[in-house]
């Protein structure tokens, strides 16, 4: 049958040319999403570089600020007391060192017996932190490690919100060594100051920048500095983790977000489309070559069947997949067609080839394949489990189709008929090779021809109705 593209060759530009501009829309999108993406990774890593500047930050804000407890903790360890003059001596010069402090507290026993400074933070005078069993859990870790535990941000008793650490202090010992549990100094500090320098990063790095609090198992809550939307956006996180457990958790995007970040100008894009188009027509046509070429390597040219190639290889494939008994080899060949080609010429015999590989195609369902081996000499290889009977039916099919008269033209028709010689394989549990599995089909299909042909033998013989 001829193909309309043949048929009408003044089409073929128009159809190629269509081709080709599909090719170049695919090129060109793929070209530039690798592009974008690229930009994206860039914007990525500037994003890490941003948050590693945020972290080294509050690193060093909070280092500053935690070294106001420990000194004064350290002065109270070394002489077991300290008055309420020289507590505010120190915690005021201390507090004006660091504007990010809101106030700092002395609670002997858990009970908070000085603040400073007193203004604004009355409410947190006599404070039991026994009774206030969210702030009571981190003084009992922070005596339990003897380490600081830093919470926050929290919700203050004097009001508003802050970052607070605690730091346990124990009584040295004649030795040396802490002896006794004295009571804890505490540091509140003021989240805004703390970050008051995420916004002029974020400016530098072209970055919108956010950080929420996030405990071990994954917990969240709402942002508490920066922006809460970029938690939304796909950002980029960093995780930073807090003295005495918990971390915060660091988000960053790009100004105007992900969409915004593209590496590729309009008119590169534009240039880009032109190349593209160059190359979706050389690809198209180098794939349409190989596609032709590989065709024609594995089909065989007059009837659109697989070859003998390919036999060999589908053969081979199948007996590494086989149960036993479970597949067959059919090979077919073809009656009377000789005198076919000496009475009507060569074009009426590969009329009826054509003809035979069509019917044969009819068959070709699952894994059961269809094959011509050359000449008049074809095969089915039949996969999967069947029933013999299944498997007669099937090979009668077959033979009865091929019988059926080809029309040469009006006042003429041709028919041959088939000899079928069947292996059923595997044979038991024994491996065996692809050869020895023609060769038994060859050899049913050799006593057919000896019996006058049009007919099947199978190898081994087995009962039809079973």
């Amino acid at each position: 049958m001829r193909s309309p593209l043949h048929g009408d060759r003044k089409h073929l530009p128009v159809l190629v040319g269509g081709l080709a501009w599909l090719v170049l829309a695919v090129l060109v999108t793929v070209l530039l999403y690798y592009a974008d993406a690229k930009a994206r990774l860039e914007a990525a890593g500037s994003a890490r570089t941003a948050l590693g500047e945020v972290r080294d930050e509050i690193d060093r804000r909070l280092e500053t600020a935690l070294a106001v407890p420990e000194t004064l903790a350290a002065v109270i360890a070394a002489e077991e007391h300290i008055d309420t003059a020289t507590f505010n001596a120190i915690a005021s010069r201390l507090v004006r060192a660091n504007p990010s402090i809101r106030n700092v507290a002395l609670a002997p026993g858990g009970v908070i017996t000085a603040i400073h400074p007193v203004r604004g933070n009355e409410a947190s005078l006599g404070l039991r932190y026994a009774d206030v069993p969210a702030q009571d859990a981190a003084v009992q870790q922070a005596i339990r490690t003897r380490r600081t535990v830093i919470s926050g941000p929290i919700t203050l008793v004097q009001g508003g919100t802050g970052l607070v650490s605690r730091t346990p202090v124990f009584l040295r010992g004649a030795g040396g060594g802490d002896t006794r549990y004295w009571g804890i100094v505490s540091l509140v500090v003021n989240v805004d100051e703390l970050f008051v320098d995420i916004a002029r990063i974020a400016d530098r790095n072209a970055m919108t920048i956010a950080v929420r609090r996030s405990d071990p198992v994954g917990t969240r809550v709402e942002a508490f500095a920066g922006d809460a939307s970029v938690f939304a956006s796909a950002p980029v996180t960093m995780y930073y983790p807090l003295p005495g457990g918990g971390r915060w958790e660091l988000a960053a995007v790009p100004r105007g977000g992900w969409a915004a970040v593209q590496s590729v100008p309009l008119l590169a894009r534009g240039l880009l489309h032109i190349l593209a188009l160059l190359l979706g027509w050389a690809t198209y046509r180098m794939l349409a070559t190989h596609d032709r070429d590989l065709m024609l390597a594995d089909r065989d040219g007059l009837t659109g069947l697989l070859n003998r190639k390919s036999f060999d290889q589908y053969l081979q494939a199948a007996l590494l997949q086989a149960r036993p008994g479970g597949c067959a080899l059919v090979l077919i060949d073809l009656d009377q067609f000789k005198p076919i080609n000496d009475i009507y010429g060569h074009r009426a015999g590969d009329l009826l080839l054509q003809h035979v590989g069509e019917r044969l195609q009819q068959f070709e369902r699952g894994r059961d394949t269809a094959f011509r081996l050359g000449g008049d000499e074809f095969a089915l290889l039949l996969q999967g489990e069947r029933a013999m009977s299944d498997l007669f039916r099937v090979v009668e099919r077959a033979t009865e189709l091929i019988r059926q008269p080809v029309v040469l033209d009006q006042r003429r028709s041709i028919s041959v008929g088939a000899s079928v010689g069947v292996a059923v394989f595997p044979l038991g549990t024994e491996s065996e090779r692809a050869s020895e599995v023609f060769d038994r089909a060859d050899r049913a299909l050799y006593r057919c021809k000896a019996q006058g042909g049009s007919r099947v033998q199978v190898e081994p013989h087995v009962d039809p109705a079973k």
